[in-house]
C-alpha cells in the first residue's frame, strides 16, 4: 500500500496485468497471449520504477531517507 495514490493506481495496473498473465499462463495454457501479457506487464513495471523513481527525487517526505 502506497501513501502517494498515483503510486498505488499503478502498482494496481500492474497487479492486474500480472494476473492476466498468470491466468493465460498457467490456467489456460495460451502462450501467445501469456507473452503478449508478460511484455505488458514489463513495461508497466518498467514504468512504475520511474515513477518512484521521481517521487523519491521530488517528494520532501523522502529528503534524508536513505532511499537515494
Amino acid at each position: 500500500m502506497y501513501r502517494e495514490p498515483h503510486l498505488q493506481k499503478k502498482s494496481d495496473e500492474c497487479a492486474v496485468i500480472w494476473r492476466e498473465w498468470y491466468k493465460e499462463k498457467f490456467e489456460n495454457k495460451d502462450e501467445e497471449k501469456a507473452k503478449i501479457l508478460r511484455k505488458k506487464w514489463g513495461q508497466c513495471v518498467t514504468e512504475f520504477g520511474d515513477i518512484v523513481s521521481q517521487e523519491v527525487k521530488t517528494n520532501p517526505r523522502y529528503n534524508g531517507s536513505n532511499l537515494r
